[in-house]
């Protein structure tokens, strides 16, 4: 990895097998300090299946985190990339034929969202971007909180370092 480089570390998923039948939420959180890109890239694979739509918000994003996977784990290239294939972008079908005055003025999902679906909005939510989410992680997996965003109890290490000649 290099400086700056973006840790995959959660995913979410709604799976929907037939039309009209309820989605199945699926999702991942790495919860220790190991390197999390192979259950990440292994759950997700197994999750997205072969077949349908994969249906995204903001395509060049996820197909560039996708494209980081492969070269990491050229063992998952394969089916990466018929991951990507199947890509399908909900961006630019909001940019180009959906007005709202919520938006203001604004294609992002932070403000797409909340405006054409009420009860899902980010708004009071203690983790609502990706530097946050990133800190909120890295505070997890060193201890610092658990999967539910709770203080752990603080904790005391000391180490006792001893020479031999």
């Amino acid at each position: 990895m290099r400086p700056y480089d973006q840790i995959p570390f959660q995913w979410s998923v709604h799976v929907q097998q037939q039309p009209g039948s309820v989605p199945e939420h699926l999702e991942f959180l790495a919860s220790d300090s190991t390197d999390p890109r192979y259950p990440f890239v292994s759950g997700l694979c197994d999750a997205l299946g072969d077949h349908g739509s994969v249906v995204v918000y903001h395509q060049q994003f996820e197909a560039q985190r996708l494209s980081d996977l492969a070269l990491w784990l050229p063992e998952f290239s394969g089916r990466i990339n018929k991951i990507q294939r199947r890509l399908w972008d909900l961006l630019p079908v909001v940019r180009n034929h959906v007005y709202h005055p919520a938006f203001c003025g604004s294609c992002s999902l932070k403000s797409v969202l909340p405006a054409l679906v009420p009860e899902m909005t980010y708004e009071g939510m203690e983790v609502a971007d990706g530097q946050s989410a990133g800190l909120a992680w890295e505070s997890m997996v060193r201890g610092g909180l658990d999967q539910g965003g709770e203080r752990r109890s603080e904790r005391r290490c000391w180490t006792i370092v001893g020479r031999t000649r």
